[in-house]
């Protein structure tokens, strides 16, 4: 064989492989889940936020007292994150934003609350008292990985529904 057909069959044995084995074929084949570590949501808002694949996990670390870390994970990587941290009363928004790089160019929230992006979202949480956290006030935030699965809107409405949630839980008394 000439080494021309010798390269153009390599070439397309490689080329097939990769596609063969490439990503997903666009669909989700697992179930949304209605429960990011403890705090339920409606996967309908979850679900814009996760690419295709075929399983899912959720897990939850608290690595300091002050903070709880959810983790979604597709195919096993690492697709969006909701966390909860406790911050002192003098800290800014801006100040827990900038530990969020998912945020990029974000918006305020009119009540000055918020900070939202198409990938990322970090929210106070007004009126949530913990006696293990006093003098702190509890922020949310959320973090996707995919920037193409970027969309403002529903994330406002993630991060609303999250929030709402954990206001409501036994973090806040």
């Amino acid at each position: 064989m000439s080494r021309r057909v010798v390269e153009t069959t390599v070439m397309l044995a490689v080329f097939g492989m990769l596609v063969g084995c490439s990503g997903s074929d666009g669909k989700k084949a697992y179930t949304v889940p209605a429960e990011l570590c403890g705090v339920s949501v409606d996967p309908d808002l979850i679900s814009p936020f996760l690419p295709s694949g075929k399983e899912v996990g959720v897990r939850g670390t608290h690595p300091v007292p002050g903070r709880r870390l959810c983790r979604v994970d597709v195919d096993g990587k690492w697709a969006l994150t909701a966390n909860q941290e406790w911050w002192e009363e003098n800290v800014s928004i801006a100040t827990v934003a900038s530990g969020n790089p998912q945020l990029g160019s974000a918006e305020m929230s009119d009540d000055g609350t918020s900070l939202y992006s198409g990938t990322g979202a970090v929210t106070r949480i007004k009126d949530c008292h913990n006696p293990d956290h006093s003098q702190h006030v509890l922020y949310t935030s959320f973090g996707v990985r995919a920037s193409d699965l970027a969309d403002t809107a529903a994330m406002k409405k993630l991060a609303a529904a999250y929030t709402k949630a954990v206001e409501k839980s036994d973090e806040c008394s």
